[in-house]
């Protein structure tokens, strides 16, 4: 087990002990935790990377994910003492789980069975439990297996409290049900965990709706729409930079419109004189 550090003076009395919270996937306090004890710089480097890839997978940015694995990876094999991430969050492991989400969303399985089967490696890992559940769960809930769904989606948020979209599903659930008072709490509390997740804000105003509180359920409903389109060009912006080609190709014609566009100009100026 790697050696902690001193705690100082000011410090005495708070849990610093970075390990623990990282066996237990809690990397925010693992993070901070290491660096209030002032633990090794790349063990930090690590935690972080570790919760940019959680967050990455719990907005289903999977390409994002990709990179923060790689420079996961990339830590790991400078770190004389990893032995610890190794054993809780091995790069190996993290890869086949990134793969099989990668694979579900893909091959677009509509078999509960086969998707449970491509997603195992997903399940194994504890980074990325909460997704795989929560994909199962959508299945599930696209084919009026509601009591499965319902299920699914509330193991996900168990096993990863932050799990936002697990959570607005779960309001979907209590919607479907016709509790939309029950939905609008779960929805508040996905929006409390992230504040720009386009899905709960538009089905808060929904869940408002449902309530009679129109006002209120229109500014919502208008505030997911502006998140959604906000959320497409960032997703858009992720395909690019995965992709070196289509970045160079999308640079290129971008850079062909201006030349057009100062051309147009210098003609329109010219036949006016």
């Amino acid at each position: 087990m790697t050696a902690q550090p001193t705690v100082p003076p000011h410090l005495e009395g708070l849990n610093l002990d970075w390990e623990r919270f990282l066996r237990r996937g809690e990397y925010r306090r693992a993070l901070a935790a290491a660096r209030l004890g002032e633990a090794d710089p790349q063990v930090a480097a690590a935690i972080e990377e570790l919760l940019e890839l959680q967050e990455a997978v719990r907005a289903r940015r999977l390409l994002v994910a990709r990179r923060s694995l790689e420079r996961y990876r990339e830590t790991l094999g400078q770190m004389p003492h990893a032995g610890v991430f190794r054993e809780v969050a091995a790069a190996e492991r993290l890869d086949a789980a990134l793969a099989a989400l990668e694979a579900a969303d893909r091959q677009r399985l509509s078999d509960a069975a086969s998707l449970s089967a491509c997603l195992v490696p997903a399940l194994d890992e504890t980074l990325t439990r909460a997704e795989a559940l929560n994909a199962l769960g959508v299945l599930n809930a696209l084919q009026d297996q509601e009591a499965e769904a319902d299920t699914l989606f509330a193991q996900a948020v168990q096993h990863d409290p932050g799990h936002y979209r697990a959570l607005t599903n779960l309001g979907n659930m209590a919607l479907e049900r016709g509790d939309p008072g029950v939905a609008e709490g779960l929805y508040r509390q996905a929006m409390a965990l992230n504040g720009d997740y386009a899905g709960a804000h538009h089905n808060l105003g929904v869940a408002l709706r449902r309530q009679k509180r129109l006002s209120e359920s229109v500014k919502y409903i208008k505030a997911g729409q502006r998140l959604s389109v906000r959320q497409s060009k960032r997703d858009q912006d992720d395909e690019l930079r995965a992709s070196p080609r289509t970045l160079k190709t999308v640079q290129t014609v971008r850079t062909a419109l201006i030349v057009l566009a100062v051309l147009a100009v210098v003609l329109l100026v010219r036949g006016h004189l």
